[in-house]
């Protein structure tokens, strides 16, 4: 069974808002509205909901343009990561994969840390990602210092790119930078 509440904030005769809750009706209506007005004078609200065995209570809050973009982010990331979760069957490593093997545990023998190296790849294709989507020469730029040649590539990339040495410096550092951006989100 899911129960739904709608807390809007409403102006008090001293001026200042205190959240209250609203009919459906009256949340409705709300939403009709702010579909009409323009972004800046829009209306945010975020969304919190709690499972409690088989039902689900979910409460619908009206709150600050700041609060909402904060929301909204790890909200965004929760969504990401749960589809990425469903691409996946995560089993427990005590859980029995065959009659003749006792857990997961016992059929793997190995030196190599594979939950870290599964996330150092997970994290390279985003990096990846995010370099493309940042500059055209980002991703060349990642390749060269991962194959050791950060020190011996400006000739390179003067041929390839028609900028001065200068500019290829410029380069690298900015590049530096957003990696160290990247690794600290």
């Amino acid at each position: 069974m899911k129960k739904t509440q709608y807390l809007l904030l409403k102006k008090q005769p001293d001026g200042s808002s205190r959240l209250e809750a609203v009919t459906q009706s009256e949340w409705n209506e709300t939403l009709s509205v702010n579909r009409l007005v323009s972004s800046d004078q829009r209306r945010h609200f975020i969304v919190d909901c709690i499972e409690d065995g088989n039902d689900l209570d979910c409460m619908y809050i009206e709150v600050s343009p700041q609060e909402h973009r904060s929301w909204n982010i790890g909200n965004t990331m929760r969504q990401k990561n749960r589809k990425r979760g469903q691409d996946y069957t995560f089993l427990p490593i005590d859980a029995s994969i065959r009659e003749d093997l006792a857990t997961i545990q016992d059929s793997l023998v190995s030196d190599c840390d594979l939950e870290r190296l599964a996330t150092d790849n997970i994290l390279m294709d985003e990096l990846r990602k995010a370099l493309r989507a940042w500059r055209p020469w980002a991703e060349e730029l990642l390749d060269i210092y991962l194959n050791g040649g950060k020190h011996t590539c400006t000739p390179y990339l003067i041929e390839k790119y028609k900028i001065g040495e200068r500019g290829v410096q410029k380069r690298k550092v900015a590049f530096e930078k957003f990696i160290l951006n990247f690794l600290k989100k």
